[in-house]
């Protein structure tokens, strides 16, 4: 993590985002599929991005995720209780992860970066446009920056993390519309997810 906040100082003053990449066979995959991309490719999903209502997007998401049996949707609602909190990116481990990619990505604007990684469109998985203008909301609602990725793993650093019940309930189902499998194969309950997210530095999001 030291490294990381050094980058994020460093960055901020050349112009950059640092972006921690966990190389592996399928991404080096997707990254030669992409190679091809242009800089017009990127401007166009950055484009893309501008023209998402994110509102409307997370409802959406939302909506495409809600269990459709009433007693699933108060089983997997949960109970409100705060949680041990997230401050370590959860994808670097001791001991693994030996090749780790600190990259410095050439856009001053955070949430872009999703524009350059070939990850999205899969396994309900949202699209990289679809990424990006999320990541935007939520960096300047809370100063969330996409800082880790892998091939369907994204960790955020957060600097301004949610305090409140309130705030935490509403940005885990804002969370679950965008990643259901950090409830359904992670803590189980909506409000389980919630408990995790008060003062935590780091959010998690997995696509099986």
């Amino acid at each position: 993590m030291a490294k990381y906040h050094q980058a994020i100082i460093e960055g901020k003053k050349e112009g950059y985002t640092p972006l921690i990449i966990i190389p592996s066979e399928l991404m080096v995959e997707m990254f030669d599929l992409s190679a091809e991309n242009t800089n017009d490719d990127r401007e166009s999903i950055i484009v893309k991005a501008k023209d998402i209502n994110v509102k409307e997007l997370l409802k959406r998401m939302l909506e495409d995720v809600m269990p459709m049996d009433e007693e699933e949707e108060v089983d997997f609602t949960g109970e409100f209780s705060i949680q041990e909190q997230t401050n370590q990116f959860l994808s670097i481990q001791e001991g693994m992860n030996e090749k780790v990619i600190l990259a410095k990505i050439p856009t001053s604007k955070p949430w872009e970066v999703a524009a350059w990684v070939p990850m999205g469109g899969f396994n309900e998985c949202p699209l990289p446009e679809e990424q990006i203008a999320i990541f935007k909301y939520w960096y300047e609602k809370y100063g969330a920056a996409p800082a880790l990725v892998t091939h369907d793993v994204w960790e955020l650093y957060v600097e301004n993390p949610p305090n409140t019940q309130e705030e935490v309930e509403s940005l885990a189902w804002e969370q679950y519309g965008f990643c259901s499998d950090i409830v359904w194969q992670g803590i189980g309950t909506v409000n389980g997810l919630a408990g995790t997210l008060i003062h935590s530095s780091v959010w998690y999001f997995w696509w099986d």
